[in-house]
């Protein structure tokens, strides 16, 4: 996958090239739908399948307060449009002046750094440019006058409504990831490198993995069946996702994974972690003993999970 950070670096792609453009946070079902199209385009045009997107998020920079909580990290989303058949990803940077760009400026400043543009690929309801009066008619009828094929993918439907972003978010905080997953056409993954903990878990014989989040979205407090990726290798895994009410009263949120038939040390190590589905919600406690007769039937039906 070949990373571009501006439209001059792109334009010195050697092939032609079809661009999928948008924001594309969480890489679900729709946005994947997206990026197919494009590569299909791109496959009878001769050309190379790219993304185009922008850092921060869009919202991060026109409207700070409301701007969600994302699903997935940057390089989260690369990895992602390169497996569902990405040639590459140009990331623009997204600040106050390019958001006061009209949007045939920001059209002709495209093609005129990438003058092998080919095709251009979006979502419904696509917006772009200042005020975001651009749309795709803008965009068909610009492209038309350049030999350019425009095609705008509609909306993927899961038991009858629209894929969002939003709608995974509110699914995501309630715990439901099974429905989430649905959406997305994949597990939702957490990622994040192994820190120390307080070793509770070693010392119960239960070691966990203590890991530092990128993500800015967690599921709701409980426990998660998982499959946890290390060094290309995958593990079933519980994942304990709270405040671990039964020892510590008032304790910050944390991510803790206990990985089936995996010995060794994880410290430092850079963890992907596919969740499957919420075997429970966060329960205190009488005592650590009770606490670990549970675990370890947490383990059992993860490992059941995990397997199918």
């Amino acid at each position: 996958m070949r990373l571009y950070r501006n439209l001059k670096e792109l334009g010195r792609n050697p092939r032609p090239i079809v661009l999928a453009v948008g924001v594309f946070d969480g890489v679900h079902l729709g946005h994947q739908a997206v990026i197919r199209k494009a590569a299909r385009l791109a496959m009878t045009t001769g050309s190379d399948a790219g993304m185009l997107t922008f850092h921060p998020h869009p919202a991060k920079v026109l409207r700070p307060r409301e701007c969600p909580p994302l699903l997935t990290t940057e390089m989260q989303d690369i990895e992602l449009f390169s497996s569902f058949g990405a040639d590459f990803t140009l990331v623009m940077d997204f600040t106050p002046g390019l958001a006061r760009i009209e949007p045939r400026a920001f059209l002709d400043r495209l093609h005129r750094c990438v003058p092998m543009l080919r095709g251009v690929v979006v979502g419904p309801r696509w917006r772009f440019g200042r005020d975001r009066d651009g749309d795709f008619t803008l965009l068909h009828q610009w492209a038309a006058l350049r030999a350019i094929e425009t095609i705008e993918v509609p909306a993927v439907e899961v038991e009858g409504h629209a894929v969002s972003s939003t709608a995974i978010r509110r699914l995501i905080a309630k715990g439901n990831i099974k429905a989430a997953n649905a959406r997305l056409g994949r597990p939702y993954q957490i990622v994040g490198r192994v820190e120390p903990g307080d070793a509770l878990g070693r010392k119960m014989g239960i070691p966990t993995a203590n890991l530092h989040v990128e993500n800015e979205v967690l599921p709701a407090k409980g426990v998660y069946a998982a499959r946890v990726l290390v060094e290309g290798e995958v593990f079933a895994a519980a994942v304990n996702v709270g405040t671990r009410p039964t020892v510590k009263t008032g304790g910050a949120m944390r991510v803790e994974a206990h990985l089936i038939d995996f010995s060794g040390d994880l410290y430092g190590y850079h963890l992907r972690v596919d969740l499957i589905e919420r075997l429970r919600g966060e329960k205190k406690f009488p005592d650590t003993t009770s606490l670990s007769s549970q675990i370890l039937l947490d383990l059992l039906a993860a490992a059941k999970l995990a397997h199918d």
